[in-house]
């Protein structure tokens, strides 16, 4: 007998033997199932924790930014400077005295002064005191990998509560798109549901905590003739009008074509594709820097 073979029958006698005694101990043996199944179990407890290691920093640093004369709004977060950054259009077309901060706790603060950046879809906001808390650290990192878990928080349209919510999906690639000025701008695709209201909410990378992009927009992509008949609609005079009144209180006399452009327009707001932009960390920092602040 070669010396392999007597290699090879002192393993197998030793195996029998586990398997034996593995047996008298507990009944059939997790070893011998598997051979018996011809299979190796690679199954493995799930540990990790889909809210992050930020979750707990996230539902106290994350706040509803809210614009009184349109009621209107999105989400904000707290910089370790003391400003809350969110996303430029979520604050476009708002004077600073509509401005209203409201937090977890239901503290509501007004807004000295904003600082934005249309292109980068970035938006600073001074609050008019001081907001306590735990902030969210920007990541300095340029080279997060595509398929990266990641999280968001956030006040999506028709949730009302105080605290944030979770939002879980993954890092899906990056897009360049141009801005209604013609500027070309990198933004991370993301798949994940961001919904109206979501805006301006720090996207997370889960595994470090710390914070990679800023919710943007989601994709809810429209033919070219769509639009411009949309358009077409809201510009229309003829048909009958409708009084609406406006969160101000005062009213608005609008054609039977806008009515019809506003609830298709709606009913778009509503498609959820299940991705969407993100502002990148080099964009936010690169923004921060611009404001003087350090990132």
């Amino acid at each position: 007998m070669s010396i392999n073979s007597i290699a090879l029958k002192s393993i197998i006698l030793k195996t029998t033997a586990f398997v034996s005694i593995a047996t008298q101990l507990g009944g059939q043996s997790y070893m011998e199932k598997s051979l018996s199944n011809n299979v190796i179990q690679v199954s493995a407890p799930i540990t990790t924790d889909t809210s992050g290691k930020m979750g707990i920093v996230a539902q106290s640093s994350v706040l509803r930014v809210i614009c009184q004369s349109t009621k209107m709004g999105g989400t904000g977060f707290l910089h370790k400077s003391g400003v809350v950054i969110t996303a430029a259009h979520v604050v476009l077309n708002c004077d600073n005295n509509d401005l209203l901060l409201v937090t977890s706790s239901g503290d509501q603060i007004g807004v000295n002064s904003v600082s934005k950046d249309e292109n980068k879809d970035l938006a600073i906001l001074w609050p008019e005191k001081p907001l306590q808390g735990p902030t969210l650290q920007i990541s300095s990192s340029s080279s997060i990998e595509v398929g990266s878990q990641i999280t968001t928080w956030g006040f999506p349209s028709g949730y009302n509560s105080l605290s944030p919510l979770l939002t879980v999906g993954y890092l899906s690639g990056i897009d360049q798109i141009k801005t209604p000025s013609g500027v070309l701008i990198n933004r991370w695709v993301v798949n994940a549901a961001f919904n109206s209201g979501n805006s301006g909410g720090p996207v997370l990378d889960l595994e470090d905590g710390s914070v990679i992009g800023v919710v943007s927009s989601k994709l809810a992509p429209i033919p070219p003739y769509i639009e411009s008949a949309l358009e077409a609609l809201s510009k229309q005079t003829s048909g009958f009008v409708y009084t609406k009144t406006l969160p101000d209180g005062s009213t608005e006399q609008i054609s039977e074509g806008k009515i019809i452009a506003e609830v298709l327009l709606y009913l778009r707001s509503q498609t959820q594709l299940v991705l969407g932009h993100a502002v990148t960390s080099i964009d936010l920092i690169s923004f921060l820097n611009d404001n003087k602040i350090d990132p």
